[in-house]
């Protein structure tokens, strides 16, 4: 079993970050299904079977004003958070979690908090290396939408009211074959949802095309050429208001 403690942990429901600032660890377990027959030599083998990841937290707050009990109901009535582990650390950890047991908790005379547990949906990604996030700039490629406000890498409103808008974020090098995930929640406040896809910086897209939902999103596009001057693009073809949380794009080659 390996185990990551951290200081910061933030999770998005539609949008709200949730940030976990008390006791929280995350656990790394593998079945080993045993394979010990009568040429073990009275030894016990196993083979690697599938590997789970869990979160135990005894506090969870809110950052948005919410109350222990009203958290609770919130986060309760949806479906998938997006995890992103980005302090007590030197690279982001992103995975996609589902509740596993949470239950609400107050000693005598103390504040309510939130205990329980998570477990990541799919893999673990922690972004360094071959699998740093490749977005530091989501328009340094040029855009045009008619508002494109940003934060770092989160998208704070982008606001196209007709036609076909698009941007494109900082050089990225891809190599055909490459598998990227994105990662990210979209707030959609009216019209269009905005599609991504591998840009190669001249005149058509290198990789397919995936249109996001409102909501979480954690998609995969597969590049089908090579070009280091590509970006990364989100384009819409009507009217659309949205923003977007913090925005991940990251290679995930094995």
């Amino acid at each position: 079993m390996g185990k990551i403690n951290s200081t910061l942990v933030v999770f998005y429901a539609d949008g709200v970050a949730i940030a976990l600032q008390r006791g929280l660890s995350i656990s790394v377990d593998a079945d080993l299904p045993d394979t010990t027959n009568k040429e073990s030599g009275g030894w016990a083998e196993h083979m690697l079977g599938l590997r789970n990841t869990s979160l135990d937290f005894d506090g969870l707050f809110s950052t948005t004003g919410l109350s222990a009990a009203d958290l609770l109901v919130y986060i309760t009535s949806r479906t998938s958070l997006l995890m992103s582990i980005v302090g007590g650390i030197t690279y982001p950890i992103l995975g996609k979690v589902d509740i596993n047991s949470i239950k609400l908790n107050a000693s005598h005379e103390q504040p309510f908090a939130l205990n329980g547990s998570m477990k990541v949906n799919g893999a673990l990604f922690q972004l360094k290396g071959n699998n740093a996030n490749l977005i530091t700039d989501p328009d340094a490629g040029g855009k045009d939408y008619e508002t494109f406000d940003l934060s770092g890498i989160t998208i704070t409103s982008a606001i196209n009211a007709g036609g076909s808008a698009y941007a494109n974020s900082n050089t990225i090098n891809i190599t055909s074959g490459d598998i990227i995930k994105v990662a990210v929640f979209l707030i959609l406040n009216t019209g269009e949802a905005p599609t991504v896809g591998i840009w190669d910086n001249t005149s058509a897209y290198i990789s397919n095309q995936v249109q996001l939902v409102a909501g979480l999103n954690i998609i995969t596009l597969t590049t089908t050429g090579t070009d280091a001057s590509s970006s990364l693009r989100l384009s819409n073809t009507g009217a659309a208001n949205w923003s977007l949380t913090p925005l991940y794009a990251f290679k995930d080659n094995g």
